[in-house]
């Protein structure tokens, strides 16, 4: 049983890192290079469909070989491909040291590209109230807020940043058309939301003191109205989502 499992281990070893580990068992080797090309290719396939703006400023051979240092080098957690991206900005964040090549905002685009998929496969729980008076909110399960270095949601081919700018806040969010997209934010929306997201069954006359509390440059009233637009813009977009205090 030890000989099976250490020869299990090294064709694992191999078919993650085939050019530093060899397998030195009897095995045809038209047969490795196709559980070579499979495993590998359906690793790079999830990196692809899962991060195509980040693959899109490298060249074949600087994408190929990320995804096989990825492959080779990273011990997924979770056994589900769906996590596979998940793994992928971890990987990125704690243990990938940035290349001569690598963009400066690599590890911020990978994770927002993940946080639009992770948006996308999230399911809802939650009950819209459909009154008209909106006296309760909470943020909704299919958003997110999230803050960067860069501004992320407009890098491409063409737009490369070379510095970090002013902090940069955005909302990631799922219609009910499942439809995900995002909306840029000011700070004090950010923080508005956020206060909505840490708590629960919290009345719109709660955040109002809350919020008052937070900004006291501000006139009270001045704030109020701010708040009453925002919950409206952000209900609006499906944001956020009413709901009755008898739930």
């Amino acid at each position: 049983m030890y000989d099976f499992q250490k020869t299990q281990l090294e064709f694992i070893e191999h078919i993650k890192d085939p050019d530093n580990k060899p397998f030195k068992h009897p095995v045809e080797s038209r047969r490795m290079d196709i559980y070579r090309d499979l495993f590998f290719n359906n690793i790079k396939g999830f990196l692809s469909s899962g991060f195509p703006v980040l693959e899109s400023l490298y060249n074949e051979e600087q994408w190929n070989s990320l995804a096989r240092q990825f492959f080779a080098t990273h011990d997924c957690r979770s056994p589900y491909f769906t996590d596979i991206s998940k793994e992928f900005v971890e990987y990125l964040s704690n243990e990938y040291e940035l290349q001569a090549h690598d963009p400066i905002f690599m590890k911020e685009l990978a994770h927002y590209e993940w946080m639009e998929l992770a948006v996308s496969i999230r399911k809802q729980t939650q009950k819209w109230d459909a009154s008209k008076t909106v006296s309760n909110v909470q943020m909704s399960q299919l958003a997110s807020v999230v803050s960067y270095q860069f501004p992320v949601h407009q890098i491409s081919q063409d737009y490369q940043p070379t510095e970090p700018s002013e902090a940069i806040y955005l909302v990631i969010h799922r219609d009910s058309d499942d439809k995900v997209d995002f909306t840029l934010i000011t700070a004090m929306t950010a923080h508005l939301l956020l206060t909505i997201e840490n708590n629960e069954q919290l009345s719109i006359d709660s955040l109002n003191t809350m919020m008052i509390e937070s900004l006291p440059q501000l006139d009270a009233e001045q704030v109020i109205q701010g708040i009453k637009q925002i919950v409206e813009q952000m209900i609006a977009q499906e944001i956020l989502v009413p709901y009755s205090i008898s739930e």
